[in-house]
């Protein structure tokens, strides 16, 4: 059977254990972090189209665009906005941050007043290889329009990544600090018992003379005392062995 130390040993058992823990963590932390960032985003993108509703009304019902595609430009500085898209009642895009170059896939959706702005759809745009909430707001209750607000999923992503990192880093750390007290511990404890599988060897091959003084104030002082006590009653023995001969002889 191959030999394996015992320091390698609970160092395995270290490493395995933290791999395993810091698993389970960044499981739990990605599946909170997701959730919570989710719910903050559409949160966040909620706020931006029901403010913007309040100034869009009557830029829809002048048919400004230019006034419309003016004030939906400066908000596109957030790192979370993808687009914004302004509808009428119709349904006809009125107003864009794509200068015209609408995708399809946010053409295909027909929004209307029934929407629930707290679930949107999550659309992927194929052609900005972006997945983006599409949140749908009324202006008016619907009787002027829409507004539409695409917040960037990979917001989500890059954050829950940068977590992620963090934790295996933290792990990583945590586990070689580990391995480096694990390594000088395993010697105070291995030491003694390889000095006690010396004495008993010794003992083994018939020296007798040198006592057994391994204190470890643990278990393995146990061991010792009772290697010590089989020493001494060896010893007795054969000096009683030796002493019959004489006798005999």
């Amino acid at each position: 059977m191959k030999f394996l130390s015992l320091r390698w040993k609970i160092s395995g058992i270290l490493v395995f254990s933290n791999i395993f823990l810091g698993a389970l963590v960044i499981f739990i932390v990605q599946r909170s972090v997701t959730e919570s960032l989710e719910n903050e985003l559409i949160e966040r993108g909620n706020t931006i189209a029901i403010n913007l509703s309040h100034y869009t009304g009557e830029l829809i019902l002048e048919d400004d665009r230019i006034g419309l595609t003016k004030l939906i430009s400066n908000l596109l500085s957030f790192e979370t906005t993808q687009y914004i898209l302004i509808q009428n009642s119709d349904g006809s895009i009125i107003s864009d941050t794509f200068n015209r170059n609408i995708p399809p896939e946010l053409q295909a959706r027909e929004v209307g007043v029934e929407i629930n702005e707290y679930l949107p759809e999550l659309i992927t745009l194929k052609d900005l290889n972006e997945e983006c909430y599409d949140i749908v707001v009324p202006v008016e209750e619907g009787s002027l329009g829409f507004i539409r607000i695409g917040m960037k999923r990979s917001y989500i992503v890059e954050k829950v990544k940068e977590t992620s990192t963090y934790i295996i880093l933290s792990i990583l750390i945590v586990t070689i600090i580990g391995i480096i007290i694990v390594y000088f511990l395993a010697n105070k404890i291995i030491n003694p018992i390889l000095m006690l599988a010396k004495c008993a060897n010794e003992i083994s091959t018939g020296k007798l003379e040198d006592k057994v003084t391994i204190k470890t104030n643990d278990e393995i002082n146990y061991m010792a005392e009772a290697v010590e006590r089989l020493r001494e009653s060896l010893n007795i023995a054969l000096a009683r062995l030796n002493k019959n001969k004489t006798i005999r002889i």
